[in-house]
């Protein structure tokens, strides 16, 4: 399934979680292989790097991959990706894709000929749907705290409007019909181009020889900073088989986004996202 076509569901079979993530797994491969080629820094984040060192592998009902890079890196990859992914694999961002509306996510990696359908979201089938890995960039952050505090609240509220104005409801009451009139005008004064323009100026407020890094501006997550010291030099970590590169104390990383990590959830609590899951028969 090509970028913004429709498809039809005769031509496609449904796959098992284990099977998506085999070509999650494929496409973290692929990724690796490029930023290997290239000198890029990259590292497991999130739930793949729980998946890694408690499984060495996916969490049994995890239904995604994450990786992280630094702002830099990042950019470099984006430009990089562009040109050298495999033919299979679709670089998803804001501007090679523009249909795409999962904006706390800015860049995705996508598995052509397959679809992946989240439970809970509005189905957009102009953007491309592919199986996918997520990759988040991370920023040094700004000097001083308050600085860092509006540019949080800026692209934030942005980030915001943009995704309520995805998951609108029909009906509205007259307090959410004045907030969603605002949230129009944020989404008309900062289309995908004015927005990406905007938060390269917020990442300017970054202070690079910081010692500390969060989540990227595109990104929604400012509660969660980090000593880079913890990050690098990285380490590697066996993810299925293979070998990632990882935050070198992972464990001090883990801990500050789970707590006792290590600890399974209960059975109520292990969810995935995917709603539907599918690729092209044949493939």
């Amino acid at each position: 399934m090509d970028n913004n076509y429709t498809y039809n569901k005769d031509d496609y079979e449904d796959l098992s979680l284990r099977d998506a993530q085999m070509l999650m797994a494929d496409i973290l491969k692929d990724v690796h292989e490029l930023c290997e080629k290239h000198g890029i820094k990259y590292f497991l984040d999130a739930g793949t790097l729980i998946g890694a060192v408690r499984h060495k592998g996916f969490i049994p009902w995890d239904d995604d991959v994450d990786i992280g890079m630094i702002r830099e890196e990042y950019n470099k990859f984006l430009k990089i990706a562009k040109k050298e992914l495999p033919k299979h694999l679709f670089l998803q961002t804001f501007e090679t894709d523009e249909y795409y509306n999962v904006y706390p996510t800015p860049c995705k990696v996508r598995y052509n000929n397959t679809l992946f359908l989240e439970d809970g979201t509005e189905e957009n089938h102009k953007m491309h749907n592919g199986i996918f890995i997520d990759v988040f960039p991370y920023d040094s952050l700004p000097k001083h705290n308050f600085t860092y505090k509006i540019q949080r609240t800026l692209s934030y509220n942005i980030l915001k409007s943009f995704k309520r104005l995805r998951d609108m409801p029909e009906h509205l009451s007259f307090k959410n019909k004045i907030t969603f009139s605002f949230y129009k005008l944020v989404v008309k004064m900062f289309p995908n181009k004015r927005r990406l323009r905007f938060f390269n100026y917020l990442v300017k407020w970054n202070d690079s020889k910081s010692k500390y890094m969060g989540y990227g501006v595109d990104t929604y997550w400012s509660e969660y900073v980090y000593k880079k010291s913890d990050y690098f030099d990285l380490t590697k970590l066996e993810f299925e088989g293979e070998y990632f590169y990882a935050p070198k104390n992972y464990d001090a990383i883990l801990t500050r986004l789970y707590g006792d990590y290590m600890t399974m959830p209960k059975q109520e609590d292990r969810v995935w996202h995917a709603k539907e899951m599918k690729k092209l028969k044949g493939l």
